[in-house]
């Protein structure tokens, strides 16, 4: 393939959602180095709104994957495909050393049932949202029973399965469902509306994150990060949902900018980079430390912004040019039809 052919495939992703992308990286450089919660406490709401972001983005991007041009069994199967490498670049990068909980697992299955989600109605994807939402406190303290009589067991299978579905210390399907199903929703009714619209339901979603961050702070309410509690579900899609809305309505179809764009489009390499840097870091360069630095996020986010620049520069020819991780799945992607 001609880098000319190369560049028009790049053009035809929505680069508002490669940025989007890239905007979820920078937070989770956040979430995971920050010392402190930073001015205003802005790097507080990083540990609320990562992961929902991620999962957010996996809806909308289920609705761009194949622009209606495959069935549901190749979207199913394709999906199948980047969920298995999800699994296994989880799996092997979650023993490097890192301090963070690595979530690549747990955003496998979301990903997995993402293009069945992206065929359903608006009813019937808010019915789900509010259903897993409801369940989820419940489902948490149940799955962490069995979870725990799995890992007595010696079953470490079943303990990792309980885990990633219902009872994950920081993550599980339970509630990250809720943000692919308000991706795909969001999407498609930022599709049908005016920007305005967008932009005001937006700032309304946003407001409402604030109150309740106001609330928590002055302890009228309590609730924590990852803790799978209904508040913090209810700010998390006030403050996922909120941002994403506004970002939709006030950016251009037309608008990027180049290096966000590519390090949204490259987020898998660059998280593997980003384990690989950080477990170099407390491993290494200063064994038994922290990572908590804010020098960290600041190697994190200018790597994450001219190391898939230079890639692009260096590689070219199509899928390659997404990035080494991101052009071997659409190599394997893409001769599924």
């Amino acid at each position: 393939m001609s880098p000319r052919r190369a560049r028009r495939g790049v053009h035809r992703r929505d680069a508002r959602v490669d940025m989007l992308r890239g905007l979820a990286l920078v937070s989770m450089f956040v979430a995971h180095c920050a010392p402190d919660d930073g001015p205003f406490r802005l790097a507080a709401l990083t540990e609320f709104a990562t992961a929902p972001l991620f999962a957010l983005l996996i809806g909308i991007s289920a609705m761009l994957a194949d622009r209606g041009n495959a069935g549901l069994t190749v979207a199913f199967v394709r999906a199948g495909v980047r969920a298995a490498v999800l699994v296994a670049l989880g799996l092997w990068i979650e023993p490097w050393g890192a301090q963070v909980d690595v979530v690549l697992v747990y955003l496998a299955l979301p990903t997995l049932f993402a293009p069945l989600l992206a065929r359903l109605p608006d009813t019937v994807l808010l019915g789900i949202a509010t259903t897993s939402w409801a369940a989820a406190p419940a489902l948490l303290s149940w799955g962490r029973t069995r979870s725990t009589e799995a890992l007595v067991a010696g079953d470490d299978v079943g303990h990792r399965l309980w885990d990633v579905v219902v009872a994950g210390p920081h993550y599980r399907l339970t509630t990250l469902l809720v943000f692919t199903c308000l991706g795909i929703v969001l999407w498609r009714w930022t599709r049908g509306v005016p920007a305005w619209s967008a932009g005001l339901a937006g700032l309304v979603a946003l407001a409402g994150a604030a109150l309740l961050m106001a609330a928590k702070t002055s302890g009228r309410l309590a609730f924590e990060p990852y803790d799978g509690s209904h508040l913090e579900i209810v700010l998390e899609v006030l403050l996922v949902g909120g941002f994403a809305l506004a970002w939709f309505a006030v950016v251009p179809e037309r608008f990027c900018l180049p290096a966000l764009a590519a390090a949204g489009s490259m987020t898998l390499s660059v998280y593997v980079l980003q384990i690989a840097y950080l477990a170099w870091y407390v491993r290494e360069l200063h064994p038994g430390e922290r990572d908590d630095a804010w020098g960290n996020v600041g190697v994190l986010c200018v790597g994450a912004l001219v190391l898939p620049m230079v890639w692009r520069s260096l590689v070219s020819r199509e899928p390659w040019s997404r990035g080494p991780l991101e052009g071997a799945t659409a190599a394997v992607t893409r001769v599924i039809r």
